[in-house]
């Protein structure tokens, strides 16, 4: 038995419709601002099933806008989408009570104006106005992955491609989230700095799955920085080496080291060795603000501006790296505090 309930805002629901319908997904934020500043929304359900939903936007006043009309296709021919779409006309007319002159318009996805012109509908051209017009985003929702529990194959082919083609991810780590891309793309790495509004002359690390990777970056290493990684490898100590000379000086702040890592997570490992270079990683966060740990900490500032984020929950040690270099007189230098204890 199919039961309508009004006023339902539950992000995780509406998402789940949304990517049933082929509409993609969108990060939860956003659908909660979104159904935070609904007017008015109806929600489908079967035995607790969410299977279809449908919205009312605007200000009540001049102009509603009906959006988000979806049913589940298992669901499609049952007339769910005809009742969503009764009731929201009927709210409709209360609100015209106050307002005559309050105008309804929405947009129908391809090949579905013939169901809204049974209800009333025409088209902009059908009623003597102009052509509807839409403001596309230069930059489109990041991808959302979600690697909570589990690591998916097929998403994971896809991050190494975007990682092939120059793009940007964002990836949890055993310490912070990190914000990352191919560490011998200049044009990557310049994105990176400009997402992150990182200053030039800062370096950015990179991180690895293995020895044999990160000879790729660096130049040589010398018996006691091995004793270091073999002892804190993989986990969360970074380690300024001598870089070699491809590796952009964009990445190293005009340095000649770079600072490299192996991670001890498995997500962040599996890309590693999905990819045939190591990784320019830095924390993703805006610079200047606290380390993300949680997706939540900097959605809001890189959806859109990076290709795919992955959800891995909240990380597991929830600060960064310790950074550390052997001096030329043997001596370990400690750069920065963080997450690893050198004995």
């Amino acid at each position: 038995m199919i039961t309508y309930v009004e006023n339902v805002k539950n992000t995780q629901e509406y998402n789940s419709l949304y990517e049933k319908v082929g509409w993609g997904k969108r990060n939860e934020l956003s659908i909660k601002e979104a159904l935070d500043n609904t007017v008015y929304s109806i929600s489908a359900y079967d035995y607790g099933k969410i299977v279809g939903f449908g919205r009312i936007i605007g200000d009540k006043a001049i102009f509603l806008y009906i959006q988000d009309v979806m049913v589940d296709p298992e669901y499609q021919g049952k007339k769910i989408g005809t009742e969503i779409m009764y009731r929201l006309l009927d709210k409709i007319e209360e609100y015209k009570k106050d307002n005559k002159g309050l105008r309804v318009y929405l947009g129908a996805s391809l090949d579905k104006e013939s169901f809204y012109k049974k209800f009333g509908f025409k088209t902009r051209k059908e009623a003597g106005l102009g052509e509807g017009m839409v403001l596309l985003n230069k930059n489109k929702d990041s991808k959302l992955f979600n690697w909570e529990d589990d690591i998916s194959s097929d998403e994971l082919k896809e991050v190494k491609k975007v990682l092939d083609n120059d793009g940007i991810i964002i990836m949890p780590t055993d310490t912070v989230y990190g914000i990352a891309c191919n560490c011998f793309s200049q044009r990557a790495i310049e994105k990176l700095f400009e997402i992150k509004k990182r200053a030039k002359y800062k370096p950015i690390n990179v991180l690895t799955d293995s020895i044999e990777k990160m000879y790729m970056v660096v130049k040589d290493i010398n018996p006691k920085e091995q004793e270091l990684i073999d002892k804190y490898m993989p986990g969360s100590l970074t380690i300024i080496l001598n870089k070699k000379e491809d590796v952009p000086y964009i990445l190293t702040g005009g340095l000649d080291t770079v600072g490299v890592r192996i991670p001890n997570d498995a997500r962040a490992l599996s890309i590693l060795k999905e990819v045939d270079y190591p990784l320019a990683t830095t924390s993703a966060n805006v610079s200047g603000d606290p380390d993300g740990i949680k997706i939540e900490d900097f959605i809001r500032e890189f959806d859109g501006k990076v290709d795919i984020i992955i959800d891995g929950g909240i990380t597991n040690l929830k600060q960064s790296s310790t950074i550390v270099k052997v001096e030329e007189d043997g001596e370990l230098k400690i750069i920065r505090e963080g997450s690893t204890i050198i004995e």
